[in-house]
């Protein structure tokens, strides 16, 4: 099956169009997009066997096509009320409680999720404000995991900074997709994770953190 949708906007430069499918990469301002809308559609269409091509000029608009497979299954069976349904698997043990410091709701609950498939427990504050009071109030996080550029005074480095005098025990991971913030968090001595970014690569910089953490504090 073949679909098009077409629109008379403004069009894309070849730039920009080589990475519309990448998760959180957008050209609007802080706080006005996720950059997640044609990543999903990109992952749904590649989940079901299809593709997505879009064509785009400047001044010429866009087009969008979806070619997905043509389905010879029968429609599977209406499940009877009360059957038993599957748990969802988790990889891993728990590992603990992470604070996700996210201001974009559909970010927050795309991390989250990921998050938990690892075998965390989460928290999410939407503002480095909001996280400093969350870890006033609680001890039991493990790791604290935050955007860098939000909306507001302080920044997700503000909220490194605050975290390492207040808690030095507790490692901080940040993550950005933006270069300049991204050079300012590694000249500081801070972990990142640069967007767009894997599972995997999740797992691997929280687990890499906590590690560095624990080894400081052996040797102290």
């Amino acid at each position: 099956m073949h679909l098009s949708i077409i629109d008379e906007g403004q069009g894309m430069p070849r730039e920009t169009l080589r990475r519309i499918f990448e998760p959180f990469f957008t050209t609007k301002g802080v706080g006005k997009g996720t950059g997640l809308g044609l990543a999903q559609v990109y992952g749904f269409t590649r989940a079901s066997g299809g593709d997505v091509r879009v064509d785009s000029e400047p001044g010429r608009g866009a087009t969008v096509s979806l070619y997905l497979p043509r389905s010879a299954k029968a429609l599977a069976p209406v499940a009877r009320k009360g059957a038993d349904t599957p748990k969802p698997s988790q990889r891993g043990e728990r590992n603990g409680r992470v604070l996700l410091v996210e201001d974009e709701d559909s970010v927050a609950t795309l991390v989250g999720e990921m998050l938990q498939e690892l075998g965390y427990e989460v928290l999410r504050a939407a503002s480095a404000a909001a996280a400093l009071r969350a870890l006033e109030a609680e001890r039991e996080f493990v790791l604290v995991f935050s955007d860098m550029v939000m909306p507001g005074r302080e920044s997700g480095m503000d909220l490194a900074r605050e975290v390492s005098k207040r808690r030095p025990d507790l490692p901080v991971v940040l993550t950005t997709g933006f270069s300049e913030a991204a050079a300012q968090a590694r000249e500081q001595g801070f972990r990142l994770l640069m967007k767009p970014y894997r599972i995997e690569a999740l797992a691997t910089a929280l687990e890499a953190a906590r590690r560095q953490r624990r080894s400081s504090a052996a040797a102290e």
